[in-house]
């Protein structure tokens, strides 16, 4: 893939905070969950189990205690020791924690990807309480340094306590070994998967709205935001790549697994960091620019930066020789569109796959985008 330029976005660099109090509070946390039993196995129960040869306690509110089908991102590791304070990714969506309903628990960790199971037991109103991984199986990429995949693969094991703090889950280590804090990734997947058979898609979020559309199943939607409605909730969505837009019930829906094998929250952040030279890598792509020629394959060479944000979203910029640019949009690892300018205006935008190349066409002009420049790796 030639050159990386600015590693930013894969590097995980860090910078050293200190949080003060918010610190001191969370290492007497971690100091009370270690002393906290484990029940291998035990589902997360809706709020602390009652003791039945006891009269009943005063009535409480639910507090935050389900863990299960909650995203996270890494947002620090603290140390217990002063000297070293806090440290934080610079890029948080390198690290990301999936809890999933079923008891597993999928990882990103920076270029590699870890899965096994979670389980926990709250304490008290549920904010807090033991919690253990199972052992994980752990691709072994040599992510591009510095990188914290190892580091953490191996903390991940010692994790033997849990507490919610608003938006922040601190997962406490075995023996004062430091507090691994993750924030909430909020609003669901950025794409679903039709689960139904047929999916209807109705203008309004109700069951008796006008059908729009029909999706099979399968079908890939941009994920607009869901809310609760008539019949359960409802889901704000548009095919992937363009269509009409309407709402489906999240029954209905799964969250669609990219091509990188995980789901992916969080906005699409490629085209504002292109915009603004912020790239991930660089190098050369295969290319042809003369229409007229006896074979239709690219016969050039082209250079090209790109900006990733993780699940096959990326925005590649192609350098011309006569120093004009392509930009060729990717979603979920597919190519779906060029920007285009009054100044500067393209033919018709096709893009085909052959094996794991992407093949472009942007009106005479050819090229081929590997599957390596959208993903990385």
């Amino acid at each position: 893939m030639g050159q990386q330029s600015q590693r930013r976005s894969c590097s995980g660099s860090w910078r050293s905070r200190t949080h003060g109090a918010q610190q001191r509070a969370l290492r007497l946390a971690a100091a009370l969950l270690l002393s906290l039993p484990l029940v291998p196995g035990q589902p997360i129960p809706s709020r602390a189990e009652p003791n039945m040869g006891q009269p009943p306690a005063p009535a409480q509110e639910p507090g935050p205690i389900n863990l299960a089908t909650t995203h996270w991102q890494l947002l620090e590791i603290q140390s217990m020791d002063d000297a070293i304070g806090s440290r934080r990714p610079e890029n948080p969506r390198l690290y990301t924690l999936e809890l999933g309903a079923d008891g597993r628990a999928s990882l990103r960790l920076n270029c590699n990807r870890a899965t096994g199971t979670w389980t926990a037991m709250p304490a008290g109103d549920g904010s807090s309480g033991s919690f253990r991984f199972s052992p994980l199986a752990m691709t072994r990429a040599l992510c591009p340094p510095p990188s914290l995949d190892s580091e953490l693969g191996r903390d991940l094991a010692l994790v033997r306590g849990y507490r919610l703090l608003g938006d922040r889950l601190a997962l406490s280590l075995f023996g004062d070994g430091g507090i691994l804090v993750w924030q909430r990734l909020e609003g669901g997947p950025r794409n679903w998967r039709v689960t139904a058979q047929t999916g209807a898609l109705r203008r309004v979020p109700s069951a008796t709205g006008s059908v729009a559309a029909r999706y099979p199943a399968g079908t890939l939607l941009d994920n607009l935001g869901c809310g609760k409605g008539p019949a359960g909730l409802w889901c704000d969505v548009q095919r992937l790549g363009g269509g009409p837009r309407g709402y489906l019930l999240g029954n209905d829906l799964e969250a669609a697994i990219s091509p990188d094998g995980t789901v992916h929250y969080g906005e699409d952040d490629s085209a504002l960091r292109a915009g603004q030279g912020d790239f991930d890598a660089s190098g050369e792509l295969p290319c042809r620019l003369e229409s007229g020629q006896a074979s239709d394959q690219p016969t050039g060479r082209c250079g090209f930066q790109v900006a990733r944000a993780g699940g096959g979203y990326a925005t590649v910029v192609i350098s011309l020789p006569d120093g004009r640019e392509r930009t060729v949009y990717f979603r979920m690892g597919q190519a779906i569109g060029n920007a285009v300018s009054e100044a500067d205006r393209t033919g018709p935008f096709q893009a085909s796959r052959e094996g794991d190349l992407t093949r472009v066409r942007i009106g005479d002009e050819r090229y081929e985008i590997p599957d390596a420049v959208v993903l990385g790796g």
